[in-house]
């Protein structure tokens, strides 16, 4: 931090070690000093930052830990650090649907990589994760955002390089980013996972706890990351409005749909008996569909529109016996590009599941 500090003052000799910590909106340092600072941590690292990661920082700090953790490789940008894993999977049936990439199948294995990074960096196995009194933990995915080219794009016998990198922050929130590299197609994923045991085995009642692991290898971040206190922010009600690189959406509890879903236990049920995380945005998008061919039976959304962005934020889970809320707050048609904001809830006491922002394009082949 002090190396880049002093590239940093090289430019503007009036910031502090102090400052790189404060949020920039409580210091001196304007619009133009940001840019004059942006463009030699730039420089210094020999790599570009998007804009649409730049304006997320906070702080100072968190720009030259974001300039840290990645790398380019044939102009993309790919993570780094001491805890990482590399696989290359070839697209075959199973990995697709509906004449894509199948973004169940994607999710999941995302989810299988943070995980295999999680057990890495502990050092046990995932059956192994217990508190100090005995309890199962999971890692329980609290949000998952991922952009990506069109998963029409993704075509069979196409060659996928995934590359993950892991930190931790406290006791009991990881996070992992995981790019996926094909031609001139890519999948950036963050995933962020909390452990947790059921209370008395019920569903409902997920209770935060830390794994007991006599060996940590996970590198710790030392402020609480901004995909964190969003989340966090989101959870309790004051997020009003989600900015990304595909624009700013409104987080209101606005219904323009309702309807229940019955979940199906032999397919969306996970092996330790929990909603599977990656069964949320299929619930969202089944029921989205529902909801236009009501408004518009000529369009067959499944097959027109496909996934290039989705961020889901997680809030709790439910027992297979249980009934589905789904709530469409917003659905917004911008040329080729199809928005929407949903919610999840648990019919039985109207609890929150999950809040689901979604862009899918249309691609005419």
């Amino acid at each position: 931090m002090k190396e880049c500090l002093s590239i940093i003052q090289k430019e503007l000799p009036s910031v502090t070690e102090n400052d790189l910590f404060v949020p920039l909106k409580d210091t001196h340092i304007d619009s133009i000093d940001i840019v004059v600072i942006r463009v030699a941590l730039e420089k210094y690292f020999k790599q570009e930052v998007p804009d649409a990661v730049w304006y997320q920082f906070q702080t100072l700090s968190e720009g030259i830990n974001y300039f840290k953790s990645v790398r380019v490789v044939n102009g993309s940008q790919v993570p780094v650090g001491p805890l990482e894993l590399r696989e290359r999977v070839e697209i075959r049936m199973p990995q697709m649907a509906n004449g894509a990439l199948s973004e169940n199948w994607l999710l999941k294995y995302l989810g299988d990589l943070h995980w295999q990074l999680l057990t890495k960096g502990l050092e046990q196995n995932s059956s192994q994760f217990k508190d100090e009194i005995g309890n199962r933990l999971y890692a329980t995915f609290i949000r998952i955002r991922y952009s990506l080219s069109s998963l029409r794009k993704f075509n069979e016998n196409d060659k996928i390089d995934f590359r993950g990198a892991m930190e931790g922050f406290g006791s009991h929130t990881y996070l992992s980013n995981v790019v996926g590299l094909s031609g001139s197609n890519k999948i950036d994923a963050t995933l962020m996972t909390t452990f947790t045991f059921r209370e008395k085995g019920n569903n409902e009642n997920m209770v935060k706890a830390a794994p007991l692991s006599r060996t940590n290898r996970v590198p710790g971040l030392s402020q609480t990351p901004l995909f964190l206190n969003d989340y966090r922010l989101l959870r309790k009600n004051l997020l009003e409005d989600y900015s990304c690189s595909h624009g700013t959406f409104i987080l209101d509890e606005e219904e323009i749909f309702i309807c229940g879903y019955r979940i199906n236990p032999y397919y969306e049920i996970n092996g330790v008996g929990l909603l599977y995380f990656a069964s949320y945005p299929a619930i969202s998008d089944k029921c989205s569909n529902d909801y236009r061919r009501q408004q518009q039976t000529s369009i067959n959304f499944f097959d027109e529109y496909h996934t290039v962005f989705r961020d889901v934020f997680y809030f709790a889970n439910c027992n297979c016996n249980d009934t589905i809320i789904f709530r469409l707050n917003r659905m917004v048609q911008e040329e080729n590009l199809l928005k929407t904001v949903s919610s999840l809830y648990r019919e039985s006491d109207n609890r929150i599941l999950a809040k689901i922002v979604t862009v899918k394009e249309k691609i005419t082949v």
